[in-house]
């Protein structure tokens, strides 16, 4: 067994729990690129339109209802045990859809994926916890966002070309787990709580959930240019399918560069982390409305990536440190049900503004706006030394 308080973990494992996140990234994005497919193949449903919307975004709602419960289960029973469980899951529900020929049991298939997903992604990150300290710990988590944002642009493009041989296509990719399970098996092994950490207070619910809340609005704005760059390239006249991938591929690519600033500037308190993400977003955004320019618009993309890239994992590792190792899976699914959240709310907010407000520019640059309201808020934070540096937490195990 790992000890957990060693964060002796090797570079196998800490690849392999990361390599986990490209499958909740499939749940998200593979099969956009063929939803009016999936649409044309059911003309005898009226819903047709609404329950494939719905197919595509019930995974991440479940997740944010369900990453909870996940973590206690993972705290009670072990995380190797939820996590071979739950890729079986996604492999049985996530293929479903290739034979299935009703619109609602399809639905329930992705809801399955949803379960699934809750669970493999709480406990591969509370495994990266456990098996990480310190700065390997921080740089794990930035490896896994690096990866879930690289693994975006290259699924959203795999589901494209593979939609072209069909709708149906595209589902074979939820596949992957039969090569993941067997490395599970072989490579992960059941962490154990050290002896100095077998009593722990109560879970430290008022010390973590400003975190998740804080989580909860960069998870919003994550996913703000993954999904509002096509709409934004067509209002454009730009929005043709080279230019949507290529744009795409910048913006995934800014993700993970935010995150080697994050390990750069690791020494920074939270607030200062969160000061400098939020004032790249905020000015990002403005950018990626701008002047209706390309460059203008790529800048923006980019800007406000590197924000994105550079908070989600401060917020995590923040989180992490405040945790013990039997509160570790409960403090995960937390942040999960706060990401998930932010990824399912996210396009619901812009597409409210862009109704309130009369178009997508005046939406995105309203979020800009409540973004330098954020940042102002980490600057009184950081000018007086309301967060502490994640250095002078104890809680590492």
């Amino acid at each position: 067994m790992i000890n957990s308080n060693t964060g002796q973990g090797n570079a196998a494992q800490g690849i392999l729990l990361c390599m986990l996140s490209t499958l909740s990234v499939a749940a998200a994005l593979l099969i956009a690129p063929v939803l009016p497919k999936i649409i044309a193949a059911f003309p005898n449903d009226p819903m047709a339109e609404t329950k494939v919307i719905l197919a595509l975004s019930v995974p991440a709602l479940v997740v944010a209802l369900t990453a909870p419960f996940a973590g206690r289960f993972t705290d009670r029973t072990g995380r190797k045990s939820l996590l071979l469980a739950s890729l079986v899951l996604y492999f049985v529900c996530g293929l479903a859809p290739f034979v299935l020929n009703d619109l609602n049991a399809i639905i329930a298939s992705r809801v399955g994926v949803g379960l699934a997903e809750s669970g493999f992604m709480t406990a591969s990150t509370t495994l990266i916890g456990d098996y990480f300290k310190g700065p390997r710990r921080e740089n794990w988590l930035v490896v896994q966002t690096s990866i879930a944002s690289v693994s975006a642009v290259v699924l959203a493009a795999v589901g494209g070309i593979l939609g072209d041989l069909g709708w149906r296509v595209p589902f074979l990719i939820y596949g992957l787990p039969i090569l993941f399970i067997p490395l599970v098996m072989l490579l992960i092994r059941e962490p154990r709580r050290d002896a100095d950490e077998a009593e722990t207070g109560r879970f430290p619910f008022m010390a973590v959930f400003p975190l998740y809340v804080i989580g909860l609005l960069a998870a919003i704005f994550f996913f703000i240019i993954p999904i509002q760059t096509p709409f934004v390239l067509t209002a454009r006249a730009m929005g043709s399918s080279q230019v949507i991938g290529l744009t795409s591929a910048v913006g995934g690519i800014a993700v993970p560069l935010g995150g080697l600033i994050f390990k750069l500037l690791g020494r920074l308190k939270l607030a200062q982390h969160l000061s400098l993400a939020f004032a790249l977003i905020a000015g990002g955004l403005a950018l990626f409305v701008g002047n209706g320019s390309y460059a203008v618009t790529c800048v923006g993309i980019v800007l406000t990536g590197l924000g994105c890239g550079i908070t989600l994992p401060a917020i995590l590792t923040s989180i992490m440190a405040k945790l013990s190792f039997d509160q570790r899976g409960r403090g995960t699914g937390g942040w999960q049900t706060a990401f998930f959240l932010g990824n399912f709310l996210s396009p619901v907010i812009v597409l409210g503004l862009t109704a309130k407000l009369g178009t997508l520019d005046h939406a995105l640059l309203s979020l800009a706006a409540v973004s330098g309201g954020l940042l102002v808020l980490s600057l009184l934070a950081a000018l007086f030394g309301a967060v502490q540096p994640k250095t002078t937490k104890t809680l590492e195990g």
